[in-house]
């Protein structure tokens, strides 16, 4: 079963410390998760594959790298349109499709509902990244996972770019989806019988958004 990788560094460590605490209003959440979205940079871009081009510096001819690979960046409304400002800094070659799912009880259970989805036709061409600050019991993940697939995209290019997962919700991505690039800064053990990760940072839609 494929684990998340877990980027973590001081100052990451803060900013995450800064969206557990109630106290922090939506401007300083909205902040911090803009920086750690900067700080995880090196490994969420880890799987890019460039090319190389000549250019003329003021002294001579060389070859640099360029951006070579499409990639597709989706934000999963709507949390995850508080990482989806950085990653558009970090990425500005790539396309951007959005996906709105909302946790919903059935039978007593969480299932995935998806109410907006608007994606390229071609998502089979590129590598995509999905971003969710929580992945919680990762329904909304697996039911987007899902989707891709069935659209042709191949699991390992598709790479999952949370801040807090539980342990729950690593196992079963990891175990469902082997070739499943996760990426995530804190791994909590502990979910509520709601769904919520504990000791976790509440929800992440409502507090980016001031409610």
């Amino acid at each position: 079963m494929k684990q998340a990788i877990k980027v973590s560094n001081p100052l990451i460590s803060h900013y995450v410390g800064e969206l557990r605490d109630i106290n922090t209003d939506k401007n300083a959440f909205a902040n911090a998760i803009e920086n750690i979205v900067y700080l995880m940079s090196s490994q969420i871009t880890s799987n890019i594959e460039c090319g190389t081009k000549k250019v003329s510096t003021p002294l001579a001819d060389t070859e640099v790298a360029y951006f070579f690979d499409k990639v597709l960046i989706i934000p999963i409304l709507r949390a995850g349109m508080a990482m989806f400002e950085p990653m558009k800094r970090i990425l500005p070659h790539a396309a951007y499709g959005y996906i709105g799912i909302q946790r919903v009880e059935k039978d007593g259970q969480l299932v995935a509902d998806m109410y907006y989805c608007n994606l390229p036709s071609n998502l089979q061409d590129y590598k995509v990244y999905i971003l969710e600050i929580v992945v919680a019991t990762a329904v909304t993940v697996k039911h987007t996972v899902d989707y891709l697939l069935e659209q042709g995209v191949k699991c390992e290019n598709i790479s999952l770019v949370s801040i807090i997962s539980s342990k729950y919700g690593v196992e079963e991505l990891g175990g469902k989806y082997p070739q499943l690039n996760m990426i995530t800064c804190e791994i909590d053990e502990t979910l509520t019988d709601k769904g919520y990760i504990v000791p976790g940072l509440g929800d992440a839609g409502d507090r980016y958004n001031g409610y």
